[in-house]
């Protein structure tokens, strides 16, 4: 059964291609609607075949039916009806981010460890919390095979976009290696798949060589993100036919409190 609901988006990730629904793109965030703030997932998206009218930024409220996904039991999922979509206000960074602190702030658990104790008890498969302490932004090189048919399907005309751009394939993998405040903790090593990084790569491939804007990535979402004067904080997923494996989906990071 179809409900509306309203979510803050805090994760878009960069659009994949499945055989079933073509290219589409996880959205995550956080209910607007519900007596206390909760986590909901949208998939599929078809972000880049849909309107402008209707393309929503990462921390703009959107409002949309949805339903449970039958096909996917991680909790928090819903199927969307994409065509209902209507976007909303975005909540800007002011006051220390404090518009958005105040939807983050009370979803904020203890450590990862504690994300992955919650998945084996309940299945959730969203969550945030502040990383103790975080020891790098790893890039390597993208070895994965890359289907040429997969550019084929991103391709595809849709009604609003008859000429649209095949899907790039980004040729590095990002990942953040950090330990969480949990006691004994050694530490974690999850893939980064914010679509803010995968823009990063491709506007800037085209100001800088390959080695400075591999540094400038690291540099923003090391020392910029997670340095000293930040309130860092991790929204983490796991992958649907791998509930164990969580990804880092993106970074929530306002200024520190003096």
């Amino acid at each position: 059964m179809s409900e509306r609901i309203s979510l803050l988006v805090t994760v878009k990730a960069y659009p994949a291609i499945s055989q079933k629904y073509g290219e589409v793109v996880c959205v995550a965030g956080i209910r607007t609607d519900t007596p206390d703030p909760e986590w909901a997932r949208l998939f599929p998206v078809p972000y880049r075949d849909m309107p402008f009218a209707q393309r929503f930024k990462k921390y703009q409220v959107i409002s949309l039916e949805a339903r449970k996904h039958s096909g996917d039991k991680r909790p928090e999922t819903y199927r969307p009806t994409v065509a209902t979509l209507t976007v909303g206000e975005f909540l800007d960074t002011k006051n220390a981010w404090a518009k958005r602190r105040a939807f983050v702030e009370p979803l904020v658990v203890e450590s990862m460890c504690e994300i992955r104790r919650r998945q084996q008890m309940d299945g959730t498969s969203l969550g945030a919390f502040r990383p103790a302490e975080v020891l790098d932004f790893v890039i390597d090189k993208n070895v994965e095979e890359w289907d040429d048919s997969k550019a084929g399907i991103a391709a595809q005309p849709s009604l609003f976009f008859p000429t649209k751009d095949g899907l790039e394939r980004i040729p590095f993998r990002f990942r953040y290696r950090y330990r969480c405040s949990t006691p004994g903790c050694r530490e974690h090593t999850q893939s980064m798949i914010d679509w803010e990084l995968a823009q990063s790569w491709r506007k800037w491939r085209e100001l800088y060589d390959e080695t400075t804007l591999l540094e400038n990535l690291r540099k923003r979402f090391l020392e910029t993100m997670c340095g000293p004067g930040k309130d860092t904080i991790f929204f983490v997923g796991n992958q649907h036919r791998r509930p164990t494996t969580f990804l880092v989906l993106g970074v929530f990071w306002p200024p520190a409190a003096r």
